[in-house]
């Protein structure tokens, strides 16, 4: 019922007994599927029933981990921040880290996606400050090393970048390969970007451009 987002076959359910957090076999309770299919309204009427939304998956993911998950590729704005904005109002740990380190700030940025995933870049800086009241880890690392800056410089959202480092994220972590957000920025040719980090090096012309300009 939560799957083909029909809220008053949910309440029926709910009035007739059915456990509010019955799990399917990964874990996945109903509210974290709600959650991250990004409906707020069902949300909500879960935690009206009680949902635990501090449980977690077989991946250590939490409701608001599933939130901000299906906010990168959220188109509805609205939808987005009301999730966001319910989640947090009834005390979701904005900073907890799933089994492989992921928390709800780095999968705001794409942590959970591949590079060159789509994504409205004025949608997610939005959803961004509600994590940023909430005082969250900027240097927070999943698995690979990654930081929110890496995966703001990977997803090329060039105003993410500048408001995190406003917030005073640091400018030159490493990865675990140890690549730089500069590093990322310039495989996937985001000059402006790499700029945002050390602007003479991504301003300067490289070798093999000059090798392949003509001679007069």
């Amino acid at each position: 019922a939560v799957s083909m987002r029909h809220p008053q076959i949910v309440e029926s359910l709910l009035a007739h007994g059915a456990q509010v957090d019955q799990p399917l076999s990964s874990g996945v309770t109903p509210l974290m599927l709600a959650a991250a299919l990004g409906l707020p309204e069902m949300v909500s009427r879960l935690l009206a029933h009680r949902a635990d939304l501090q449980r977690r998956d077989d991946r250590g993911l939490s409701a608001l981990h599933c939130a901000a998950n299906y906010a990168f590729q959220g188109r509805e704005r609205q939808r987005v921040l009301a999730l966001l904005d319910t989640l947090l109002l009834s005390g979701a740990d904005a900073d907890a880290a799933s089994h492989s380190g992921q928390t709800p700030l780095l999968l705001l940025l794409g942590a959970g996606v591949e590079p060159g995933t789509p994504c409205d870049e004025g949608i997610v800086l939005e959803a961004m400050e509600y994590l940023l009241n909430e005082d969250v880890s900027l240097e927070a690392r999943d698995q690979r090393g990654f930081t929110p800056m890496h995966l703001a410089a990977l997803h090329g959202l060039a105003r993410v970048v500048k408001r995190l480092i406003a917030a005073g994220a640091e400018r030159r972590p490493h990865d675990s390969l140890g690549r730089t957000p500069y590093d990322l920025a310039l495989q996937r040719g985001y000059v402006d970007i790499a700029a945002e980090f050390e602007p003479l090096r991504a301003s300067a012309p490289s070798l093999s451009r000059f090798l392949r300009q003509p001679r007069s």
